[in-house]
């Protein structure tokens, strides 16, 4: 498990449609930790923390983090899809 991991996935939801939609079908942590496993994407739910505040420390326009929150907010409800 890496911050780095939590990155490439950020930046891959960001930048791939495809991946994106692959992630609407998923519940909980645990079906978002299988789907991470299979892309060989792993990591921790505080490393995806740490990677985020990372990438939003470079973020140089609103629109770059607001496309950064909508990732986190779409990570949040894979996340909280069971509670």
């Amino acid at each position: 498990m890496s911050i780095g991991n939590a990155m490439k996935f950020i930046k891959k939801v960001d930048n791939d449609a495809s991946f994106r939609k692959s992630l609407y079908q998923l519940q909980g942590w645990d079906g978002l930790s299988v789907f991470l496993s299979s892309e060989d994407l792993t990591y921790s739910e505080g490393e995806f923390e740490e990677a985020f505040n990372h990438l939003h420390t470079q973020c140089q326009e609103a629109e770059d983090a607001d496309r950064l929150y909508n990732v986190r907010n779409l990570v949040n409800l894979i996340i909280n899809a069971t509670k």
